[in-house]
């Protein structure tokens, strides 16, 4: 490592160290005061539930008046409360609803503080009265409770009317949380309150506990200047969340924040002034000298050569050694090119005196080859261009390509004179950035290995696929695509052969191949299954035309007449065809197409027959 970079390093050590503990401090007043702002939002929360349960006790004390009014009391009892005249106290709260002691509905007023008007009670209460315990309502008098009515939220108590001690109705009193409502409680907290119909909270959830019940909210800080807490209440009629959302202003947060800020940014400026001052001073005198003999002893060693000289401008011991070190450059650069040219010459004649073909490679480029290799291919341009058309990860590794091709089961064929030559690679790493790679010519073997695999799956007699290589076809075929199948042999082959003679029998299975053959596509493949059986496999995708090439195929035959001397000997086929699905065993398509062409043979032979 350089001295400069020590003393870098050095500096920048003692800065990160000071920094980080500058910012230890100032993250752990940052916390601090997350946890004060907590409980200020805790507080604000509190002051909001006192305004709320404000409100809750005012709509507790307006039940409790009507439901202990005389007059009201026997409007009830004498069934003639429908004459009741009720003046709504405006802005305080907007449901008048009255229900006997059965829960049915007898009088009832909405009042509408946003359109100053008076609408009809909505149904949807009867059914909430009439289908749920009231009593949890009527016997908590501290509780918060909201109910969704006409699509919008209302708070609510409940109270029962009795007369002589025995219950003769019930009352239930509203209030909407309308925007004067939500307005009124935003003064009261000094807040801004709304109300929100679906949230999702955040995972960091706290509770508060109100007049004994236990409210869940969240702190969601959106910015620097702003929080969000939103607050779940139950809506009791659809069993279901909603929120009331409180925007507070961190203002104190923000002063101390800017006033940490500006803390940190005055001591990490100074100190790191500081630093560079100090180390502009030491690299001038000192270090910068030193590098500069140090760099130019990495360019020797990085660029391979020795004929750089070093220029130093002070008169003093680092400018003579550096002298002596451009001295002791230029002579050992002298010895190594005398040496070096040696051990090329050598290296190359017993290159040149191997058999194989063999290249000396860095891994992207041909940095030395034999003779034989010039010989075939002339140039190492031309052997590049050749194998990058089989693969053209040979722009960033030659060696990644050779090593794709080292076994006998898996040669390269390259075009040398209009001719394929097939090769094996062999390659041996000589140092850290050198590989020698042996090329053998195995072209002889290959084609010997390719005439053994076609006999090994051709019918010696016919030149079709014998029966193991068209079952394995088969098999292929059913696992990739949808195709049709056709199998077939000749009527009566047995006559001919004792008529004819064994002879005539495969000279006629010779000739007959090639009629078909002539007959199918390039992408049809014919195989002989077995005697005079053979199977056609059809490129055809869908069924609609196979019975038609089928009867084409017989008719071929039909017509064909096979000569041998003096004997002309015409023959028909049966043919058994079906359409293969993709994914189909072989034993369920063999067996549909042997009883399709069991049933052409049934029928009277020379035909077709589609299962």
């Amino acid at each position: 490592m350089k001295i400069s970079t020590k003393i870098s390093i050095f500096f920048i050590s003692i800065c990160v160290v000071l920094s980080f503990c500058i910012f230890f401090v100032l993250e752990k007043s940052n916390k601090k005061t997350i946890e004060f702002e907590n409980t200020q939002v805790n507080k604000s929360i509190k002051i909001f539930f006192d305004a709320l349960y404000t409100k809750v006790d005012f709509l507790n004390e307006i039940a409790y008046e009507y439901s202990t009014n005389d007059k009201l009391i026997n409007l009830i009892v004498s069934n003639k409360i429908k004459s009741y005249k009720k003046d709504f106290i405006k802005d305080r709260y907007s449901h008048f609803i009255l229900f006997d002691k059965n829960k049915n509905f007898l009088y009832g007023n909405v009042y509408d503080i946003s359109s100053d008007e008076f609408i009809s009670a909505p149904s949807k209460l009867n059914d909430f009265i009439k289908n749920n315990n009231i009593n949890m309502y009527i016997n908590k008098t501290n509780r918060v409770n909201l109910i969704t009515l006409d699509y919008e939220k209302v708070l609510f108590t409940i109270k029962q009317i009795k007369k002589d001690n025995k219950i003769v109705g019930y009352i239930f009193i509203g209030r909407t949380l309308d925007s004067s409502f939500l307005s009124s409680l935003s003064k009261i907290s000094h807040n801004y309150i709304s109300y929100i119909p679906t949230y999702k909270l955040l995972e960091d959830k706290k509770r508060v506990k109100i007049e004994s019940q236990n409210y869940i909210y969240d702190i969601n800080r959106v910015n620097e200047s702003e929080i969000f807490t939103h607050i779940k209440f139950k809506d009791e009629i659809n069993n279901s969340d909603f929120f009331i959302s409180m925007k507070i202003n961190r203002d104190y947060f923000i002063q101390i924040n800017d006033n940490n800020s500006t803390i940190f940014y005055i001591l990490i400026f100074t100190f790191i002034l500081v630093i560079v001052v100090i180390y502009l001073f030491i690299n001038k005198i000192f270090s910068k000298r030193i590098t500069t003999l140090i760099n130019h002893i990495n360019n020797v060693s990085n660029l391979n050569t020795l004929q750089l000289e070093i220029e130093l401008k002070y008169n003093d011991e680092l400018t003579f050694l550096g002298k002596k070190i451009d001295e002791m450059l230029k002579s050992i650069n002298t010895k190594q090119h005398e040496k070096l040219k040696k051990e090329r010459d050598f290296l190359q004649s017993v290159l040149d005196t191997q058999k194989d073909i063999i290249l000396i490679t860095d891994g992207k480029d041909i940095e030395s080859a034999n003779k034989k290799f010039i010989d075939l291919f002339k140039t190492k341009e031309h052997f590049l261009t050749n194998i990058a058309l089989i693969d053209d990860s040979i722009q960033s590794s030659l060696i990644n390509f050779a090593k794709k091709y080292e076994s006998y089961e898996n040669p390269v064929k390259l075009k040398i004179e209009n001719s394929d030559r097939y090769f094996i690679f062999d390659v041996r790493k000589i140092d850290m950035k050198k590989y020698l790679i042996c090329m053998n010519d195995v072209s002889k073997y290959n084609e010997k290995i390719y005439t053994l695999e076609q006999k090994a799956m051709t019918d010696e007699l016919t030149t079709a696929y014998n029966k193991s290589a068209i079952t394995s076809i088969l098999k292929y075929w059913l696992q990739m695509q949808d195709f049709c199948l056709i199998i077939f042999d000749i009527d009566y082959f047995k006559n001919i052969n004792d008529t004819y003679g064994h002879y005539i029998g495969d000279c006629i299975l010779k000739d007959l191949t090639k009629v078909i053959k002539s007959s199918l596509h390039k992408d049809d493949i014919l195989g002989r299954f077995g005697g005079e059986e053979f199977i056609i496999l059809l490129d055809d995708r869908s069924d609609n035309n196979i019975e038609n090439i089928a009867n084409r195929i017989r008719k071929k035959i039909m017509s064909s007449t096979f000569n041998y001397e003096e004997l002309h000997i015409n023959i028909t086929i049966s043919l058994g065809v079906t359409f293969c699905k993709k994914d189909e065993s072989f034993e369920d398509v063999y067996k549909r197409v042997d009883e399709a062409l069991y049933q052409a043979k049934k029928e009277g032979r020379n035909r077709v027959c589609l299962i």
